[in-house]
């Protein structure tokens, strides 16, 4: 495997951290997938409603924590359809669809769906996100 397909990967896997961490609120996994100056927010298409700008780690962390701590439904990303537009040895930007699937009151279903769109820099020779933001298609 040639090294940027490895880095792809990795960084795929630091996304895939991020959607762990908040699904099952592993606010620990989540940081770990975050770079230090990280940067997240998000918006729902044809509303008012938006969140964010959060700015660094900790800032980024505790807000997504404030907001899964405030959901009664269990969430579950699903994510695919990576695609990058820039890559080089030590950051990349790309976009990935999300799905999310909601359980709750023992019914499951899809909650709604959007896209990331995101930045990611190695720090320390571990591939981290740098900036995430999120559009979704439909309130949920």
């Amino acid at each position: 495997m040639v090294q940027s397909e490895a880095d792809r990967l990795q960084v795929i896997e630091a996304v895939t951290k991020y959607a762990w961490g908040y699904d099952e609120k592993d606010f620990g996994l989540l940081a770990e997938a975050m770079a230090a100056n990280a940067t997240s927010g998000g918006k729902i298409t044809g509303t008012d409603v938006s969140w964010g700008p959060m700015n660094g780690r900790d800032e980024v962390v505790s807000g997504l924590r404030a907001m899964r701590n405030g959901q009664t439904i269990q969430p579950r990303h699903c994510l695919g359809n990576f695609l990058f537009s820039k890559q080089s040895n030590s950051s990349a930007s790309l976009r990935c669809y999300l799905t999310l699937l909601a359980s709750e009151g023992g019914r499951a279903g899809v909650a709604t769906a959007g896209y990331f769109d995101i930045d990611a820099v190695k720090e320390a020779n571990i591939w981290r996100i740098s900036r995430l933001d999120v559009t979704l298609d439909a309130p949920f």
